[in-house]
C-alpha cells in the first residue's frame, strides 16, 4: 500500500519520527519517497506486499547493524541507515541518505544527452572509484548482486560516484537474495541457474557496466540480438546465458556489430578505448564469460584506471582530451589527428611496480599516489605549478605539511618545504614521505 503525504513513521532503531513529504520515484521492490524529521531530509524506500518478506526485513536489519565497508570507499555506497516499521502492517521500508539529483546523473541521462557526458579523465575516475568500492564491499565478506547502470550515479565534472539500492547486499555464498539481478547484467551462470549470484558473478556485471560507461552499448548486443524479432526472456537467456558472444571478439565474428548506422557510436567509442583497456574488457567477455575464475578483478580495473587516468593530455590543436599510456613513444589526436607532444613525467616506484604521472599544467599529486588505500586518498598533495617571475619555468609544488627531499641528477640534495616547488629537471628524484619519484622525458 503506497505512503500517503502527511504520515509519520517511525525508525527502528535511532527512534525518528519520520514525515513523509512526496513520492520520488518507483522500482520492481517497492517506492521511495522523500521524508523528513523536522530538520534534516531523508530518503525512505517502501517495499510492496509482494517483497516485505521477514527474510528481506531481517537483511536490512543486518545491514543496518553492520554499517558500511571502512574507509572512503565505503562512503560511496548509500547505505540503509535504519529499518522503518508500520504498526499492526506488514509492509516495512528502510531510510538512506538523500542524493543530490542535480549534482549526479544516471547513465541513461547522459547518453539521452539530459545531463553532460564526463571527459575521458572523469570517466577514469568514475570506473576507478566503481571498482575501488566493490573492492571494498567484497573484501569485507559481500556480495552485491545487482550491479547495474540504474544502481550508480556520478558527478560528470569531479567523477564522484554514489552507489544505490543496497538492499539486496547478502554475505557471499551465505545469505539469500530475493533477487538474482538485472538480466542484461547477469553472469552466464546465473543466467543458465546453475548458481546464485556470488562475488564471482559479481565481476561479470562490474565488466558489463564498466563496458557500458564507455561505450554505451552492452558486450554482448551484436548480430545475433539484432536478428531477434521478439525480444523475450527466452531471446535474453540465449544472447545473455545460453550462446554469449562478445561484440569484439577477436576470432569470433558471429556476433560483431551489425552494419548500421544505429551502431556507429558503439564503434566510434570502442576506439576512443585505450589498447589496454580493450585488451582488459576482451578478456572479461572472452574468456571470462565461460572460465569465472579468469574473470578481470576489482584490483585490476581499479589500478588500471588509476594509471589511465594520470595519462589525460589536452590536444593543442582542438582542446579535445587524450589518455596517453606508458610505452606510447607519440601520441595523435583522436579526435583532429594532431601530434601530441608528451611532456616529462613523474615516476613513482613501488615495492611491486611503478606508477607514471603526465606532467601537464593540470597535473595534481593526490595522496593515493604515495598511499593507494589511504583513508584521504583523494587528498590533493601536490601540483605542477609556474613561475611567477618567469612562467617558462615550471614546477610541482609541495602541498603537504612536510618537507620533501629532491636529489639533482648530480647528487646534491635539497629540501622542498610545504608551499615551495621542485623544479622540473629531468632526473631530480623526490622522496615524498618515503616513497620515491622520478621526473623523466
Amino acid at each position: 500500500m503506497p505512503l500517503q503525504v502527511g504520515k509519520t513513521l517511525k525508525s527502528e532503531t535511532l527512534d525518528y519520527t519520520l514525515t513523509i513529504q512526496k513520492k520520488l520515484g518507483e522500482g520492481g521492490q517497492g517506492e521511495v519517497y522523500l521524508v523528513t524529521d523536522g530538520q534534516k531530509e531523508y530518503a525512505l524506500k517502501w517495499y510492496k506486499d509482494e517483497q516485505s518478506t521477514e527474510e528481506q526485513k531481517e537483511a536490512i536489519r543486518h545491514l543496518v547493524n553492520k554499517g558500511a565497508p571502512q574507509g572512503i570507499s565505503g562512503q560511496r555506497f548509500i547505505w540503509p541507515i535504519d529499518l522503518i516499521l508500520h504498526i499492526n502492517e506488514q509492509q516495512f521500508g528502510y531510510l538512506m541518505p538523500l542524493i543530490d539529483t542535480k549534482r549526479f546523473a544516471e547513465l541513461g541521462e547522459v547518453q539521452a544527452h539530459l545531463k553532460p557526458a564526463p571527459s575521458l579523465t572523469s570517466l577514469c575516475e568514475i570506473s576507478y572509484q566503481i571498482a575501488n568500492s566493490y573492492r571494498a564491499l567484497h573484501l569485507s565478506g559481500y556480495c552485491y548482486r545487482d550491479i547495474s547502470a540504474g544502481n550508480l550515479m556520478f558527478d560528470p565534472e569531479t567523477g564522484k560516484i554514489l552507489i544505490c539500492d543496497n538492499d539486496n547486499i547478502g554475505i557471499n555464498y551465505e545469505s539469500h537474495s530475493q533477487i538474482l539481478g538485472t538480466m542484461e547484467y547477469m553472469a552466464p551462470e546465473v543466467v543458465r541457474a546453475e548458481t546464485d549470484p556470488s562475488t564471482q558473478t559479481d565481476l561479470h556485471s562490474l565488466a558489463v557496466l564498466l563496458f557500458n560507461l564507455w561505450v554505451w552499448h552492452h558486450p554482448l548486443h551484436g548480430e545475433m540480438e539484432y536478428k531477434i524479432s521478439v525480444w523475450d526472456i527466452p531471446a535474453k537467456r540465449r544472447i545473455y546465458g545460453e550462446n554469449p558472444v562478445f561484440i569484439f571478439d577477436p576470432t569470433d565474428k558471429s556476433n560483431q556489430l551489425p552494419n548500421d548506422p544505429d551502431y556507429n557510436i558503439a564503434n566510434q567509442r570502442w576506439n576512443y578505448c585505450p589498447p589496454e583497456l580493450q585488451n582488459l574488457f576482451t578478456r572479461a567477455f572472452t574468456k571470462g564469460l565461460h572460465k569465472p575464475s579468469q574473470r578481470v578483478t576489482e584490483g585490476e580495473w581499479q589500478r588500471l584506471f588509476f594509471q589511465l587516468k594520470d595519462g589525460g593530455i589536452t590536444c593543442p590543436q582542438c582542446h579535445a582530451e587524450n589518455l596517453w599510456w606508458q610505452g606510447q613513444a607519440k601520441l595523435n589526436c583522436w579526435h583532429c589527428q594532431t601530434k601530441i607532444n608528451i611532456p616529462p613525467k613523474l615516476v613513482f616506484q613501488y615495492p611491486n611496480g611503478q606508477h607514471i604521472v603526465l606532467l601537464t599544467n593540470k597535473t595534481e599529486i593526490f595522496q593515493k599516489h604515495i598511499q593507494v588505500n589511504s583513508d584521504t586518498a583523494e587528498k590533493i598533495i601536490g601540483k605542477v605549478v609556474q613561475n611567477p617571475k618567469n612562467p617558462n619555468i615550471w614546477g610541482i609544488r609541495n602541498l603537504t605539511q612536510n618537507s620533501w627531499t629532491a636529489t639533482f641528477p648530480d647528487g646534491t640534495m635539497k629540501e622542498i618545504a610545504p608551499q615551495r616547488a621542485a623544479p622540473f629537471n629531468l632526473g631530480l628524484k623526490l622522496n615524498i614521505e618515503g616513497i620515491e619519484a622520478e621526473i623523466l622525458k
